[in-house]
């Protein structure tokens, strides 16, 4: 049954037509189990120890033979511990985040793309345009972006531990590109910077503060005294950045311009929610789930996403009207807008700010395969020019005329 399940992987027959509409996007994923779920929150008394133990310390862990630092049982580090279940190699998961794929009777490219590989044909993204101007000029619609029927090798990746956290910090009138991250061990980026390997109940096993993010609390908003849902006073900072789990774990995708995720739980009323206070203030808040001044509805993971990637990328987060407001800072001056509570979850107008940017909205979160030979442009801090993708769902920038029809 591994070598069939190996075999799933490298060949990745991914399909066409009804066959991937049945098998892409659609089956559950069973992650987020075995040793990624926390009994540290059980409570009571007598817990049984077998139980406990089942299945979770043993997967990573060896107290005598251990081939990395924290007792993990495989060599090169978390990196390599975390492949050996979710890597080309790996067997004990249905997720292989090394070459962006799922297996094993849930077969897909996925969302977020993948580290080394990704299944995402960026050459082929694609619209349509209204054949007459609207209020706000020809209207894109039916925007798509295929899937490979292989993975190739990416362009950009977020791992590695190498280079800038582009953004992060308070605004800068002094010319500040972020946080070097390739300067220090303990600075790299790794899996378990964003995941909690042990399991939290949070969406994706997030951690509400990366770590090394430097990232402390998000400011209240008085319109806001108690969110129904943890029942913490607004007024009150928060340490973090939280997104309700889903019950159903939908990882694979058959379009990657659906950047919401369909089985994410819908909030509503006082919530926790994302928002730059100002143009010159990136710290998110928390406040209603809003769009022009009405109470709706948003799922949990559009409301929140952009907020916790910019927990890392803190400069990023901006609100409507600074792309011709000044931040004030020395680099990210002018900025397009990165806080909407839009869901992208099945690309449709229905949806609350269906067309609202934000991170997700262009980046996938682990790498892009995007070619960039003819917009190749330089890092914030004026090295370069790169042909890297920045995460980037399209080619050549295309992500842009994606939304803007120019």
């Amino acid at each position: 049954m591994r070598t069939e399940t190996r075999a799933l992987r490298r060949l990745l027959v991914l399909g066409t037509g009804s066959a991937v509409a049945l098998l892409v996007g659609s089956a559950p994923a069973f992650a987020d189990n075995g040793p990624h779920v926390s009994t540290t929150n059980v409570g009571g008394t007598g817990v049984l120890l077998s139980k406990a133990g089942e299945g979770r310390c043993a997967s990573c862990h060896r107290a005598h033979t251990a081939q990395s630092a924290y007792l993990l049982k495989a060599a090169g580090g978390v990196e390599g511990l975390c492949y050996s279940c979710h890597g080309d190699g790996g067997t004990g998961a249905t997720t292989d985040v090394q070459s962006g794929i799922a297996y094993g009777g849930v077969v897909g490219a996925l969302r977020g793309g993948g580290f080394a590989n990704a299944a995402i044909d960026t050459a082929h993204a694609s619209k349509d345009v209204s054949a007459t101007p609207g209020t706000y000029g020809y209207l894109s619609s039916n925007q798509n972006i295929p899937v490979l029927t292989k993975p190739v090798t990416t362009t950009s990746a977020h791992i590695g531990g190498t280079g800038i956290m582009w953004g992060n910090g308070a605004i800068s009138s002094t010319a500040n590109a972020g946080k070097d991250m390739s300067t220090a061990k303990s600075g790299q980026l790794e899996c378990t910077s964003c995941h909690n390997p042990h399991g939290n109940g949070q969406y994706r096993i997030l951690n509400p503060v990366p770590v090394d993010s430097g990232f402390a609390t998000i400011t209240a908003n008085t319109n806001n005294p108690v969110d129904t849902t943890t029942g913490v006073p607004s007024l009150n900072p928060v340490p973090g950045i939280f997104i309700k789990d889903t019950g159903n774990k939908v990882y694979t995708t058959t379009n990657y311009w659906i950047s919401g995720d369909p089985a994410a739980l819908a909030d509503t009323g006082t919530t926790w929610t994302l928002g730059a206070t100002t143009q010159t203030d990136p710290t998110p808040v928390i406040g209603l789930n809003s769009a022009h001044g009405t109470v709706t509805t948003a799922d949990s993971f559009s409301a929140n996403v952009a907020a916790w990637c910019t927990t890392c990328h803190t400069r990023y987060l901006a609100p409507s009207g600074s792309a011709n407001g000044s931040s004030g800072d020395a680099i990210f001056t002018y900025r397009h807008r990165s806080d909407s509570v839009a869901s992208r979850a099945t690309g449709t107008t229905t949806n609350v700010g269906a067309y609202g940017p934000n991170c997700v909205t262009c980046h996938v979160a682990h790498g892009s395969n995007a070619a960039m030979p003819n917009s190749s442009v330089k890092f914030p801090d004026g090295t370069g020019p790169s042909a890297d993708s920045r995460l980037l769902r399209a080619d050549d920038r295309g992500v842009c005329v994606l939304c803007h029809s120019v």
